[in-house]
């Protein structure tokens, strides 16, 4: 993990401003925000957080991605998701902020946050009932999340969760090839697959492999292209 000052506070004042939890707050706030936080970076895989730890800041993803995972007792990990720029690493209420028991936020690429001060956050949160609704807003989607997650691992078989996982990644990280093929624009190992649908990685390679074959999908340099969209489609909804 490296600090980075290097942006200029007007330059950092309107990054701020389109964060959606902040949308509300006023240019004081804001600039009361942007005096307390800093930049910081972290490199592919780096852990940036995890339960267990007294953390003093919050942090919000800036630039890049970061995998929330679940960590079990025999050693095996779950993705339960990935964050984009704009959002809040963990719940932060008015109460509390921890990343639940036996997870931890790691690095997906290079990814620069900002470490905000949490009793800073929670007072401002506290104040404004538009972000209060927002952040509970926020909680809400990713617990219903996870409760599709699992739903999916307890019920579906390996290539309908990749096939399911690839559909809502073409959504949530749209990219479109030169021959106007669509693919995931967000660069993902076999073993992160696998950590994303709850399985190992011999049975995504495995699964892959046969998809490549057959002409419906082909990860390139680790980007997914679709190839043959409607064969994905009726996979995932079998």
């Amino acid at each position: 993990m490296s600090l980075n000052s290097t942006l200029a506070p007007d330059r950092k004042l309107w990054v701020l401003r389109n964060f959606d939890l902040f949308a509300s707050l006023s240019d004081q706030n804001l600039e009361e925000l942007l005096r307390a936080s800093r930049v910081v970076n972290f490199s592919r895989n780096d852990h940036i957080c995890m339960s267990g730890v007294q953390h003093t800041h919050a942090y919000l993803v800036k630039e890049g991605n970061v995998r929330i995972v679940h960590h079990h007792a025999t050693g095996k990990r779950l993705t339960l998701g990935i964050l984009k720029p704009g959002e809040l690493i963990g719940d932060i209420d008015l109460f509390n902020h921890e990343l639940p028991l036996g997870e931890s936020a790691e690095a997906i690429g290079t990814v620069q946050l900002y470490a905000v001060p949490i009793d800073l956050l929670k007072r401002l949160i506290g104040n404004n009932t538009a972000a209060t609704l927002k952040l509970s807003k926020m909680t809400g989607e990713r617990r219903s999340d996870l409760v599709n997650l699992i739903q999916d691992v307890l019920f579906l078989t390996v290539p309908q969760r990749i096939a399911k996982l690839l559909q809502r990644l073409e959504n949530e990280f749209p990219g479109t090839t030169k021959n106007g093929r669509q693919f995931v624009n967000l660069k993902l190992t076999h073993a992160e697959v696998a950590d994303l649908v709850g399985a190992n990685r011999e049975a995504v390679s495995t699964t892959l492999g046969k998809w490549k074959a057959a002409g419906i999908v082909e990860s390139i340099k680790g980007y997914f292209v679709i190839k043959d969209q409607a064969s994905l489609d009726n996979i995932a909804n079998v």
